[in-house]
């Protein structure tokens, strides 16, 4: 799915909940909420108190807020980095921005 469709929902460890460290990317607006009931959630393209980069806005931005976010839920919250990248995976920009020869990376040069 497209960056601008993605909302990130994790659940941070330090939350003493069972669902603590989980992790997952759904689209905007799916009433996902439920799904882990003491989750956080931002949209992908949110950078917390930086401010919300809007749709339009320049792709470089939307970027950055999507790995200003994954550095937050990784290391502020403590989610397992790679159960973060399997998550991420689903954001399209996110495959093509990652290293090639990462596992899910997208190969660019196929296109």
């Amino acid at each position: 799915m497209k960056i601008t469709k993605a909302d990130v929902l994790w659940v941070p460890i330090y939350s003493g909940t069972a669902d603590a460290g989980n992790i997952c990317v759904r689209r905007h607006g799916t009433h996902h909420r439920a799904e882990y009931p003491n989750h956080m959630w931002l949209p992908a393209i949110d950078m917390g108190p930086y401010g919300t980069v809007h749709p339009v806005d320049n792709p470089t931005k939307q970027l950055l807020a999507m790995f200003i976010l994954f550095n937050t839920v990784t290391v502020r919250d403590g989610i397992d980095v790679k159960r973060a990248h399997e998550a991420f995976l689903a954001i399209d920009e996110y495959r093509q921005t990652i290293s090639p020869d990462a596992p899910g990376a997208e190969d660019t040069d196929a296109a």
